[in-house]
């Protein structure tokens, strides 16, 4: 009985390492004069603040609260339904000193999305004027921010969920945050970032960003433990392997107004 509950603890204590990695060197980026609009469905269910998510990546993002309703906020490119009116995003970074760094993270979605698509492209700008860019593959890596049956919803390990209201709303009915990973490269690690840019390429899938973090540190190549954690968390300490049915919620596939 003792070896059995040892066995287990050791199950959980790998999981929970597993599940939040812990990294230093984050610079989190103030992105709330670039906002212009609340996510339509459930906005209240969107984290405001300092945070990791709630899915285990450990990446940190500082979001912000947006007009009268104090939801959170993002930034929306011009497209589709948003509140945006500019293809371009610009953030200036010059004041941040921000330097040495390997990878950034970006809260980055879109309002709609087109499987296999060419969306947004997102540039980053370096002193001595050099710059990298990033192509925005609807169902590759970027995905709308709400769970639509008939969109893009599938993406590489460079990007993961980072929160979700799934175990509220439901498997085809949940919204979720998105952190997508970009790596830096070597050759411009040393200099320092002087500025952040996407490009809304498709109008009919303008992109929303709602987080920006620069790290120190390599590439991870995120892997959401998501709920599969959670289940994995309950095979180890109870030896069952359970099967979850996931119920269908019709008519989600409407934002609203915003």
């Amino acid at each position: 009985m003792h070896r059995g509950l040892s066995v287990c603890a050791i199950v959980l204590a790998g999981l929970c390492a597993a599940a939040i990695p812990a990294h230093a060197g984050f610079t989190t980026v103030d992105i709330s004069g670039s906002l212009n609009g609340n996510v339509a469905i459930n906005p209240s269910l969107f984290p405001t603040g300092l945070g990791t998510g709630n899915t285990g990546t450990g990446i940190p993002f500082q979001t912000y609260a947006y007009g009268a309703s104090k939801y959170m906020g993002s930034a929306f490119l011009a497209g589709q339904s948003s509140p945006g009116t500019s293809t371009t995003l610009t953030i200036d970074l010059t004041s941040l000193g921000i330097t040495g760094q390997a990878s950034f993270y970006a809260l980055l979605n879109n309002y709609y999305g087109t499987l296999n698509a060419d969306e947004y492209t997102v540039t980053i700008n370096f002193s001595g004027g050099a710059s990298e860019s990033y192509a925005s593959i609807g169902g590759v890596n970027t995905r709308d921010y709400n769970q639509n049956p008939s969109t893009d919803n599938t993406i590489a390990d460079t990007t993961a969920n980072w929160w979700t209201d799934e175990a509220t709303q439901g498997a085809t009915g949940y919204q979720r945050l998105d952190v997508r990973e970009f790596s830096i490269a070597s050759a411009y690690q040393a200099d320092t970032v002087t500025g952040f840019q996407i490009t809304q390429l498709d109008s009919n899938d303008p992109a929303l960003l709602s987080g920006l973090t620069f790290s120190t540190s390599a590439p991870q190549q995120l892997a959401a433990p998501e709920p599969a954690a959670i289940t994995l968390l309950g095979v180890g300490l109870v030896g069952l392997a359970l099967a979850r049915g996931r119920r269908v919620r019709p008519g989600r596939e409407r934002r609203g107004s915003l």
